[in-house]
């Protein structure tokens, strides 16, 4: 019995040994060199192919070469000579003074005055119906503040105050409208003469809502309105 086990013993050892060297060959022929390359494979892989960034460079330094070139065969512009003081004329070797500036004509200095032509017959007939407009406008505030020394109501002296007030825009609307006609500012005119028309019907419109209507007050706005509405129409006329 003890025969029997040694000899499974040493079987076992063999058949371990045996294998170990079945694995051992099995390794070196996994790991085999592959054979080396022949010449003519050496000489195809030394000859690289070139990149395409190489042959952009190449294509880039072509085109340098031809701007190049290009710029080269391009005629260089001659420079303008810069005007001296003797081809500007006397007036650039001195400049002027204040003063001669002062005492040269406007056409000379480049500024063209505006001529007016004279007055229309219209206009002039305007200007002298504003002339009388302004005369009868400082008789009436004459009446006017005799009437307010008198024995008048409260309400009564109030619309003649208010109307002083109202007469003296007037007058300052007639003289400014005769400084528009003089000025030839005719649209101007207009607003002016229409003004002094609407400071007397507001002088008016004091008595109206007070008592109904002053006679003398009245009158004197009738006549306002139709001599204003003359002197427009006159303004139209050449």
């Amino acid at each position: 019995m003890a025969f029997a086990k040694h000899t499974l013993t040493i079987i076992l050892i063999f058949a371990f040994l045996l294998l170990l060297t079945q694995c051992s060959k099995a390794t070196s022929g996994d790991e085999t060199p592959s054979p080396a390359p022949t010449t003519e494979e050496e000489e195809e892989g030394s000859s690289p192919t070139p990149a395409p960034a190489e042959e952009e460079e190449e294509e880039e330094d072509d085109d340098d070469d031809e701007d190049e070139d290009e710029e080269e065969s391009a005629p260089t512009p001659t420079p303008t000579p810069k005007p001296t003081q003797s081809s500007l004329g006397p007036a650039a070797d001195s400049p002027l003074s204040m003063s001669e500036l002062l005492e040269l004509s406007l056409p000379e200095i480049g500024i063209q005055k505006v001529v007016t032509g004279p007055l229309s017959d219209g206009a002039k007939v305007s200007n002298k119906q504003l002339e009388g407009i302004e005369h009868k406008i400082v008789e009436f505030k004459t009446t006017l503040e005799k009437r307010g020394a008198g024995p008048e109501s409260d309400a009564m002296k109030k619309c003649l105050s208010q109307c002083q007030d109202n007469l003296d825009d007037a007058i300052d609307g007639v003289k400014k409208g005769i400084e528009s006609i003089n000025k030839q500012d005719l649209s101007k005119a207009n607003i002016d003469i229409s003004g002094v028309a609407t400071d007397i019907e507001t002088c008016n419109d004091c008595f109206i809502e007070l008592d109904g209507e002053d006679k003398e007050v009245n009158a004197f706005n009738d006549w306002i309105k139709g001599v204003t509405k003359e002197c427009l129409m006159n303004l139209k006329q050449k």
